[in-house]
């Protein structure tokens, strides 16, 4: 297998590996009725942030101390927190609802996820400078089959149904769950 080839393997791999919760939090997006430019602005912003923060790591050559990756956990921990305490309040307006998710949320869900994309990442960008460019493109590509394999999920009629029935209730929670294990076991 030649070097190319290789680290295109290699880049599906490792997006694969690291990114495949967020699948589950796509698919919760999608089938809340989130606004699709939303949860697609929210993932690539998101995620445009975790590579810039690996590239930053790769220049500097220093790993980002493992507390303040831990510190990342308090952002889907405080949005679930909010969408629990929303459960509770007599809704009144549609832009109150805890489903109504901004861009910016999606995104910094998305950052807060990514702290173990960032201790991957800057070891492989490190031994493969060279096609860093490669390494880039196929991620991005990745995060687009992400969302569309989100969307799919999400519009899946045995998902939505379940997602329809227990999802309001079930947001805070997935949210409540990923900021506690990122704060426990990043």
């Amino acid at each position: 297998m030649n070097a190319t080839a290789a680290v295109a393997t290699a880049s599906v791999t490792t997006f694969a590996a690291t990114n495949i919760d967020d699948i589950v939090l796509l698919t919760l997006f999608f089938a809340r009725r989130v606004p699709t430019r939303n949860i697609v602005a929210g993932q690539y912003l998101g995620f445009l942030a975790i590579i810039l923060l690996s590239c930053a790591g790769l220049l500097a050559t220093l790993a980002i101390p493992h507390p303040w990756t831990r510190a990342l956990g308090l952002v889907p921990l405080a949005l679930g927190l909010k969408h629990l305490v929303l459960l509770f309040r007599p809704h009144g307006t549609e832009a109150t609802q805890p489903d109504r998710q901004s861009l910016i949320s999606i995104a910094l869900v998305t950052l807060s996820n990514g702290a173990d994309n960032v201790a991957v990442y800057i070891p492989f960008f490190s031994v493969n400078r060279q096609h860093i460019f490669l390494i880039l493109t196929s991620y991005a590509s990745l995060v687009a089959l992400w969302c569309i394999i989100g969307k799919w999920l999400g519009n899946h009629p045995m998902i939505l149904n379940a997602v329809n029935r227990a999802g309001t209730i079930l947001v805070p929670f997935v949210f409540i769950a990923l900021g506690v294990r990122i704060l426990l076991f990043r």
